[in-house]
């Protein structure tokens, strides 16, 4: 019989078939191992909008969801920051006040000879970065939001060294910290008087979290413990009688200060809050846009595989046919 198909032509259709089997079965190799049909133009019909809208919404919200963690780290370690602050304070407040209200001076100088490293720390903190970024100098987080410790401190013993009395040297060390045109706010306070940019949570919602430094709790907190130590180290032009008034009036103000440093972070604890709610609502969105997708583009994986084994079998059928379709020779016949 003639079958009018020659050799060549019969291997070619067999390398063809082959070359379809192997592209088949890589495909369905794909679709087993990453779980999305391969063939896109036959999941979407030919219409890649949807698609291509739930990329960019997913795009969008994974963005959004890098701007909530960033704002939420920022948040705690400014309420750290907060807690530090506080914490330092304390130490100048109840006891202090009890020591200069029986006029001990022994006790109460003892109490208060930690003030200026104390004020050390508190600088310190106020300074905090989060990843390269001051967290309490407002739009200018690329610098300090204060000036270090010591010159803080050198501004104001320049103030209260000729002070006669306590009288004068508490107005000074005010003066130096809230009059607008004092120390503090034209020199002490490095940062910018604009707040740093908030965090865009969802569409048209931005949640702003940052604190100053120049923030009247804070500026009061730095100022009892300043002038703590200005009386505790006498750098001021009194007599020790006199450094008890400053004491006294120190431990008071730092009593008095601890409810507004309370409610800075009672605010910022609402505002962890609403930027956790906020996380929530993004990763449900994305949550309902990953199934839409999932919807387009995920494979059944019983069917994937099932699949996979045909062609494997397709394959391997394809191997042994060409293989015996190799021995067929007119010599080996006529043998």
């Amino acid at each position: 019989m003639y079958t009018g198909v020659s050799n060549l032509a019969t291997s070619m259709q067999m390398a063809r078939t082959n070359t379809q089997a192997k592209l088949a079965l890589n495909a369905a190799g794909q679709e087993v191992s990453s779980g999305r049909k391969s063939n896109l133009v036959k999941a979407t019909g030919g219409d890649f909008g949807p698609l291509f809208a739930l990329e960019r919404n997913l795009a969008q919200l994974d963005l959004r969801a890098n701007a909530i963690r960033d704002a939420s780290a920022k948040a705690a370690a400014t309420q750290l920051t907060m807690e530090n602050i506080q914490s330092t304070l304390a130490g100048y407040g109840i006891e202090l006040l009890a020591a200069t209200d029986i006029n001990s001076q022994p006790q109460a100088f003892a109490i208060a000879n930690s003030a200026r490293s104390a004020l050390d720390r508190m600088v310190s903190a106020v300074n905090a970065q989060y990843a390269g970024q001051s967290l309490f100098s407002g739009a200018g987080v690329d610098g300090a939001a204060v000036i270090d410790a010591e010159t803080m401190y050198n501004d104001i013993t320049a103030l209260t060294a000729a002070a006669p009395d306590s009288t004068t040297a508490i107005a000074a060390i005010d003066d130096y910290f809230f009059n607008p045109a004092g120390g503090f706010m034209t020199t002490g306070f490095t940062g910018s008087a604009l707040d740093a940019p908030g965090a865009e949570v969802s569409d048209g919602e931005i949640i702003n979290y940052s604190l100053r430094g120049d923030d009247l709790s804070i500026r009061n907190a730095l100022r009892n413990v300043a002038m703590a130590a200005v009386a505790a180290n006498g750098d001021h032009g009194g007599s020790n009688q006199d450094g008890m008034n400053m004491l006294r009036e120190a431990a008071l103000g730092a009593i008095t200060t601890n409810d507004g440093l309370i409610d800075l972070r009672q605010g910022l604890g609402f505002v962890e809050k609403q930027v956790d709610n906020a996380a929530a609502r993004n990763t449900a969105e994305a949550s309902a846009f990953e199934i839409n997708r999932n919807a387009i583009l995920a494979a059944d994986p019983y069917e994937a595989a099932t699949r996979f084994q045909a062609l494997q079998s397709q394959m391997e059928a394809l191997y042994t046919i060409t293989a015996r379709l190799s021995n067929l020779r007119l010599q080996n016949y006529l043998r």
